[in-house]
């Protein structure tokens, strides 16, 4: 929305420069996305928030002005329809609307013996400024109202419509021109302003270009209205449609502000246009209910906001905001005006109150302190929340839904929704790495290079009940550094972060093993053993999602953390230096090098360090085998190991890799 200085004057008197009411606007909530200062004016873009239409017009906003500033508003618009106006049986007109729930209320003036010309300056110079382009005084007028008061209006050509007005849904498959001369197709979930042949106006959109004032208009029906919202929204966002109409009428206009808003248009045309009020002026809903009240408590208040605010200071901003307080102190309760249609709890009052006493004066107080502390698992699993991050991954929080087809690639039972929200998500997630996978194709789809994503959460199955996991997903490329070039994210960059992070959470006893999980590809993944249990995989996962080879994580988080030691023991260096011997083995070449270094681990007596520093693939090894270079540092704490040692444990390596199937490289 754009708003200019000078007409915001005029409503109320501002000692701030604009740089300085800028400031002040932003600390109430109003954001300023941009201030244009000009040779005698300036012009603020705001962004408004969609529970705030109260601010999206000149009134609203001086209203929130004076009662920041101490000042009281210099303009109230108050016209009022005149009850004795030319009664010409010549302009007859009937409305009907076929629902309350699409049409609260409508009111429609006839005015006759207009002339259409040019708008004057102080009408078509506001316009200009708020980005809206002048065309002629009535479009001009009804735009004017628009901005000023906050409340679309619509002007009809009496002569093309007929002498009846009904609001109503569209049929589906109805068609209309519009004023911009795009032809729409509309559905039942529109509402229409119709004659009785066809629709003349999308309601709260656009009108019709049929019905639309032209230079040889004399006679028009000036249209105050209030629609459903969400239909508004709808229709707006389905037809690719969005108007300065729309974004009020989505967000909740005012009902009351209907009659005030036409009365007002009307002495427009009157003074910019000479038109004359005739006929009846019709309001289908005269006495709307606009008032609401909300219970109120200084002290809950108080408590909320974390700060002893004075009634006397609280009835004060209540009075500058137009709430009106009602009963006795002890239970008042707050009468909220039409307009402020985002109040509607005690907690709203509040964040008046915050808003107007001002956040910065509110002193930082430590948080609320649950009277149970966390528990020591809860700690462990905020730290793991520390570590991804700093593994350069970010933290996703999904909705626990997923569709069938992923329960059935693993072959869990599911928990079925009776009535679930999408229809192609009916189930309770049996795995966290669907939503990831999703989110990775979204930001790859957004240009992202690489995309590294995490997330704690529960699963859920008929068999196994609720369980706490981690799940991981990466995919893209890794940007050059001072040690390697830009490459494609691969199976050793996911396993590197996997062994840190059990680093980090200090897990030592832990093998990997090949992965039999049908999410993931079996020959490029592996499953992570703690305590003899498999708690998880990691690999590439198996899925059609994403064009990109997408690699991921799954580890039942309880069993994850029951491997990490409690205490950090620090031991001795060796004093003795350690006897290296290389060793080089033939296996199958879909075979895991991990569980050849577990076997090696399990066969050496001595202290050892294993290493893989070569992969080779030749005709020469054999088809469809590899061979495996293997570093091996052997350890004594306390003596340099004879030969003898050495190769009683280079024999018992042997015979424990054969029983693998591997055999020595010749």
């Amino acid at each position: 929305m754009r708003v200019n200085y000078n007409w915001l004057t005029e409503w109320v008197d501002i000692d701030l420069e604009p740089y300085d009411l800028a400031d002040m606007l932003d600390h109430l909530g109003i954001e300023v996305e941009e201030l244009d200062i000009t040779a005698n004016d300036a012009i603020f873009t705001l962004e408004i928030t969609p529970n705030r239409p109260d601010l999206i017009s000149v009134q609203g906003l001086a209203r929130e002005i004076a009662a920041k500033t101490d000042k009281k508003l210099k303009k109230v618009i108050d016209y009022q329809i005149p009850e004795e106006h030319a009664q010409n049986k010549e302009f007859a007109l009937a409305v009907t609307t076929e629902s309350k729930e699409d049409c609260a209320r409508y009111i429609a003036s006839i005015i006759h013996e207009i002339e259409i010309r040019p708008s004057p300056p102080i009408i078509s110079e506001r316009l200009e400024k708020c980005g809206i382009r002048s065309i002629n005084n009535i479009i001009d007028i009804t735009n004017y109202v628009l901005l000023e008061v906050g409340h679309p209006l619509h002007a009809f050509d009496y002569n093309k419509i007929g002498k009846e007005i009904i609001v109503r849904r569209a049929k589906n498959g109805e068609t209309i021109k519009t004023l911009e001369g795009e032809e729409k197709e509309l559905t039942n979930l529109d509402i229409v302003i119709a004659d009785n042949k066809k629709p003349i106006a999308i309601a709260g959109v656009i009108g019709g270009e049929e019905s639309g004032v032209s230079e040889t208009s004399r006679t028009i029906v000036l249209e105050s209205a209030y629609f459903n919202p969400t239909l508004v929204r709808y229709t707006s966002k389905r037809l690719k449609l969005s108007t300065e109409s729309s974004y009020r009428f989505e967000r909740k206009a005012d009902i009351g502000m209907l009659k005030n808003a036409s009365a007002y248009a009307i002495y427009l045309l009157k003074e910019y246009a000479n038109g004359k009020l005739v006929g009846k002026v019709i309001d289908t809903n005269p006495s709307p209910y606009i008032h609401k009240e909300v219970s109120f408590s200084y002290e809950k208040v108080n408590r909320l906001l974390g700060k002893d605010v004075k009634k006397e200071e609280v009835d004060r901003i209540f009075n500058k905001l137009s709430l009106q307080k009602r009963g006795n102190d002890n239970h008042p309760k707050i009468l909220i005006p039409s307009f402020r249609r985002d109040i509607e709890i005690m907690e709203d009052l509040a964040e008046e109150i915050g808003r107007f006493i001002g956040y910065d004066n509110i002193e930082a107080t430590f948080g609320y302190r649950s009277e149970n502390p966390i528990s020591l698992e809860g700690k462990e699993i905020l730290a793991v929340k520390k570590i991804m991050p700093s593994l350069g991954f970010y933290e996703a929080m999904n909705i626990p839904f997923i569709e069938c087809s992923w329960a059935e690639i693993q072959d869990k039972n599911p928990i079925e929704l009776k009535n679930p929200l999408w229809s192609d998500k009916s189930i309770l997630r049996t795995t966290l790495l669907p939503s990831l996978i999703s989110s990775i194709k979204r930001n790859l789809n957004s240009g992202e290079e690489r995309v590294a994503i995490f997330e704690v959460g529960r699963i859920f199955t008929l068999d196994d009940g609720e369980e706490e996991m981690i799940a991981a997903t990466l995919a893209g490329e890794i940007p050059p550094n001072w040690y390697e070039e830009k490459h494609p994210i691969d199976f050793y960059d996911l396993k590197g972060i996997v062994v840190t992070l059990l680093e980090k959470l200090n897990i030592q006893e832990y093998k990997f093993s090949g992965c039999k999980d049908s999410l993931f590809k079996e020959e490029r993944a592996l499953s992570l053993l703690i305590n003899t249990e498999t708690i998880g995989c990691f690999g590439l996962l198996s899925q059609d999602v994403c064009k990109v080879d997408i690699y991921g994580v799954e580890f039942n988080l309880q069993k994850l953390l029951s491997g990490s030691t409690k205490r950090i023991k620090f031991g001795g260096t060796y004093r003795y230096p350690p006897v290296k011997r290389d060793l080089s083995i033939v296996i199958d070449e879909g075979k895991p090098y991990e569980d050849f270094k577990n076997a090696i681990k399990d066969a050496v007596v001595n202290d050892v360090q294993i290493e893989l520093i070569d992969i080779y693939k030749n005709s020469s090894v054999g088809k469809n085998k590899k061979s495996l270079t293997f570093r091996l540092e052997l350890y004594h704490p306390e003596k340099t190991l004879t030969d003898e040692e050495i190769e009683e444990d280079m024999e018992n390596v042997i015979k424990k890799l054969s029983k693998l199937g591997a055999h020595l490289r010749k």
